[in-house]
């Protein structure tokens, strides 16, 4: 990998985050490198939710992402700040590999007018009354599944299982998976099981009746979603680049990160 440009997603709230991002800086320049969100590379300085941010702008660009972890979690990313400056050494010497994670595609239109969004982690339709579930209808394939009186309906990757869709009762999937997990959000029938799909389904979510509802992706602020209107998730057409270094795998990492017994 040819690498002249590099941007940085920083998280402005964290200023080890913002202190990095300086001596980082400082690094390209040395390198003759320049920062620039038109990137060669995408490097996340903060945590998993900035990496989300990051995953946006890699997918757009069709360039490697690295994360860099100065959160509390850390799942999606790579290295840990300390050995930040050493990751990029081992990238420029191109010792890295690229692992390959689905990105969603999601669209739904107002006034007639289609409004697209991708995502790594998961798709989210929720009610946005407190007082009253929203009814949700879904269809798989174009065949009806069921209509859920719920909190929400939850489309995820292979990468999200270990996010909101694992919180909502999902199964935990390896993202070197291809499929899709459908997970209704504290459904309100005698039947509310997870579902996984293949990955070349197309999953349509409709609002039934007048309860207010709204569309997010990967925990951003939501969108108006009114009755009828049906939002469609999928697949997107090209996945996310993850730069690896080698270190423990999926396993490894969700038995620490979750801290399983062994």
């Amino acid at each position: 990998m040819d690498i002249k440009k590099i941007a940085l997603v920083v998280h402005p709230g964290k200023p080890k985050a913002v202190e990095l991002k300086d001596e980082l800086t400082t690094y390209f320049e040395q390198r003759g490198v320049t920062v620039d969100d038109d990137a060669d590379l995408v490097v996340s300085l903060g945590g998993d939710g900035t990496m989300l941010r990051a995953a946006r702008l890699a997918h757009s660009l069709d360039a490697p992402l690295l994360g860099v972890n100065l959160g509390m979690l850390g799942y999606l990313s790579e290295v840990d700040p300390s050995r930040a400056r050493d990751a990029l050494d081992q990238i420029f010497g191109g010792d890295y590999e690229i692992e390959e994670r689905m990105m969603l595609s999601c669209r739904t239109s107002d006034d007639g007018k289609e409004q697209p969004f991708v995502g790594l982690n998961e798709a989210l339709v929720e009610r946005t009354g407190t007082h009253r579930l929203v009814r949700l209808g879904v269809k798989i394939g174009g065949e009806s599944l069921a209509a859920f009186n719920a909190d929400g309906v939850i489309v995820a990757t292979p990468t999200g299982s270990t996010a909101y869709a694992l919180s909502a009762g999902g199964p935990i999937v390896s993202p070197r998976a291809q499929c899709l997990i459908l997970v209704p959000v504290s459904a309100h029938m005698i039947f509310s099981r997870p579902f996984v799909l293949s990955a070349e389904e197309i999953i349509e979510i409709t609002v039934e009746g007048e309860q207010a509802a709204s569309l997010s992706m990967d925990g951003q602020p939501g969108i108006p979603v009114t009755a009828g209107m049906p939002v469609l998730v999928q697949r997107a057409d090209k996945p996310l680049r993850l730069v690896r270094l080698g270190g423990p795998g999926f396993v490894e990492r969700l038995r620490v990160k979750l801290d399983l017994p062994v």
